[in-house]
């Protein structure tokens, strides 16, 4: 729910509740609260057995690394001493591949330059395709890549670019990708469902 909260703009918020009431009314029968509460009461159980496995096997997955990440940190309003060396430490981050950000990598990246000041000199760079986004199967959410280009990243704006040359393509070929992609892309973005617009690219050998 946080992270939900997290990724609405306050000027969406009435938008989105109207938008709610479009939606069918949740019902369950018994059968499924019973299958929805023993699942309630199963995964916290699975958390601590898989990070016991975790101890023992000396292994990780990438989302125990970027939690740890995190707890390591501290909170942007209680930092750790880790986030408070690398505060002093750290002047400009880059990030590629921004559009396949999941959520927890955000909060991750919005830690570090919690205590950053605009016009203090240090720098945040991302680089991003959105309609090239294709990792939601691993929580990336191209909403959070819409969402920063629009209004920035903690105290820090940024200047969004459009790059339109392509120097891959043929003219022709790319004539026909704009001609058909242009309709196959949602006219509008929204942060919220992640629809992303098509942005016509030209030759430029």
């Amino acid at each position: 729910m946080q992270s939900l909260l997290g990724r609405l703009d306050e000027t969406d918020i009435a938008d989105r509740l109207e938008q709610l009431r479009g939606l069918p009314f949740a019902r369950y029968d018994d059968s499924q609260w019973h299958v929805l509460e023993a699942l309630i009461q199963l995964l916290p159980l699975v958390v601590v057995e898989l990070r016991s496995v975790f101890r023992q096997t000396g292994t990780v997955d990438f989302t125990e690394v970027a939690g740890a990440a995190l707890a390591g940190l501290g909170a942007a309003d209680d930092p750790g001493d880790l986030l408070l060396k690398l505060d002093n430490s750290i002047s400009h981050i880059l990030v590629d591949e921004f559009q396949d950000t999941s959520y927890t990598q955000y909060e991750l990246l919005h830690r570090l330059i919690s205590g950053w000041q605009r016009g203090d000199g240090r720098t945040l760079f991302v680089v991003g395709d959105p309609k090239q986004s294709i990792y939601l199967f691993r929580e990336a959410d191209v909403g959070l890549f819409l969402r920063v280009c629009r209004h920035g990243l903690g105290n820090i704006e940024l200047t969004p670019l459009t790059l339109t040359a392509n120097f891959r393509s043929q003219a022709s070929l790319l004539d026909w990708y704009n001609k058909t992609f242009c309709h196959l892309f949602s006219p509008t973005e929204d942060s919220l469902t992640g629809a992303v617009n098509y942005a016509a690219a030209g030759a430029a050998r």
